[in-house]
């Protein structure tokens, strides 16, 4: 599609954006559905996110912007009006731009990855789950959503023990069927939701025992090289879902919300 003064910009915005893989299947939705819009991956220091947000909220041009890593909580924070979803996770990905200027956020990370689950074919009720980053913006959306999906039981870890904290409050409120463990061998699926995967060169954060005896295995970085985690776990023929088939669980959902009617 012709760039022009009237095509509309949905950026992703994050720190680093080297490693995105969104922009291809959102543009090819606006292309598909005949919208003059381009993402582009557009790398925001922290220092410098407050007069993003104020140019957001400015410039016509902007539909709203995808956010990932490590913005998804100031986001939060700086919307005006959020989904339900979002409001119960407290982090978002999705932050839309209505006329007024106001902001309004929805998070869908989570339901991105059990569509991409499902379409492997698995089956998530019953299961259990280990997700490591189970305390920020994504890895909450993503312990969410598999709660919401039927899993039995999850063993959650994060390197700050306040989110993980909160992570395990949203269980207990709101998912009171899903049993919250404290040590295990095994589960079914492995999740890492933390930047891990983003180096290629880094060793995984599971070890080989858990990824052997797991069923599937995600890495929700994006990054230009297949991780190291993933790589185990392919060569042990176990199904592996990475950011590139999350990110097509994730246009339908961003879109519908950037798309909906009101404001």
């Amino acid at each position: 599609m012709r760039i022009s003064g009237k095509t509309k910009l949905f950026p992703i915005i994050g720190a680093p954006v080297m490693g995105v893989v969104s922009p291809p299947a959102v543009n090819a939705w606006f292309d598909d559905n005949g919208i003059d819009a381009r993402m582009v991956p557009l790398e925001v220091p922290e220092k410098v996110l407050g007069a993003f947000w104020e140019l957001l909220r400015a410039s016509d041009t902007f539909l709203g912007c995808s956010v990932t890593y490590p913005h998804k909580q100031a986001a939060f924070d700086i919307v005006d009006t959020r989904t339900e979803r979002a409001q119960r996770l407290g982090a978002l990905n999705t932050v839309r731009r209505v006329a007024s200027g106001a902001l309004d956020g929805d998070a869908s990370d989570g339901r991105a990855l059990v569509r991409a689950i499902r379409a492997s074919g698995v089956d998530l009720v019953g299961e259990t789950a280990h997700v490591i980053g189970a305390g920020g913006g994504a890895g909450r959306a993503i312990v969410d959503a598999l709660c919401e999906s039927g899993l039995t039981s999850v063993l959650l870890e994060d390197n700050d023990a306040q989110r993980l904290e909160q992570t395990q409050d949203l269980i207990r409120g709101f998912w009171p069927a899903t049993n919250i463990q404290t040590a295990s061998d095994t589960a079914s699926f492995l999740i890492d939701a933390t930047p891990n995967g983003k180096d290629a060169s880094a060793p995984p954060l599971f070890s080989p025992e858990a990824i052997d005896a797991s069923t599937v295995v995600c890495d929700v970085a994006g990054a230009i090289e297949t991780s190291q985690l993933l790589q185990a776990a392919n060569d042990l023929g176990k199904t592996c879902i990475d950011a590139v088939a999350m990110g097509e669980g994730q246009v339908s959902a961003q879109m519908a919300f950037l798309f909906r009617s009101g404001g």
